[in-house]
C-alpha cells in the first residue's frame, strides 16, 4: 500500500505540468484570397455611351458559341466569325467566364435557325440562350 501511495504522489506531481498554456490557443485571423474584378470601362467611357446613344433592351434570344476564361481566345474567334456572318457579336463577362454570343433575335425559332448556320461553320456546341437583347430601330 505504501508503494502505491508513493507512485500515486510521484505520478500526480509529474502530471501537474504546464503542458498546455492559454497562449497556445491564440488564433490568427484567417487569410482569405482577394478577388480583383476586371474593370471594363472608365467613368468617362460610361458617360460617353449614355450621352451619345440610348440602348433599349428587351427579352429575346442570342446564340452562344463559346465559353472561355481567356478573353483573347474569344476575340480571335470573333474576328474569324465576323467574316462569315453579318449579325452583331458580343463578348460578355459573367464571373468567372467570358461568353461569345451572336445576334438579337426576337423569337426562339429565328435563333435556332441561326444556330444551325453557326454549327455548319464548325461550332457544334453552339446553343440558343434567352437573354436581354438590343431592340432594333
Amino acid at each position: 500500500m505504501k508503494l502505491f501511495l508513493i507512485f500515486f504522489l510521484i505520478g500526480n506531481a509529474f502530471c501537474q505540468s504546464d503542458f498546455l498554456k492559454p497562449s497556445d490557443f491564440d488564433d490568427n485571423p484567417p487569410k482569405f484570397p482577394t478577388v480583383n474584378l476586371p474593370s471594363f470601362s472608365s467613368k468617362n467611357d460610361l458617360e460617353d455611351v449614355s450621352s451619345n446613344e440610348e440602348i433599349n433592351l428587351i427579352k429575346g434570344y442570342r446564340v452562344q458559341i463559346v465559353i472561355s476564361q481567356n478573353e483573347q481566345e474569344l476575340k480571335d474567334i470573333k474576328t474569324k466569325i465576323e467574316k462569315s456572318i453579318n449579325e452583331q457579336i458580343y463578348i460578355i463577362f459573367e464571373l468567372p467566364n467570358y461568353k461569345l454570343r451572336v445576334g438579337n433575335f426576337l423569337n426562339r425559332k429565328e435563333a435556332e435557325n441561326f444556330q444551325k448556320k453557326i454549327v455548319r461553320l464548325g461550332y457544334r456546341t453552339a446553343w440558343v440562350v434567352p437573354t436581354m437583347i438590343e431592340q432594333g430601330d
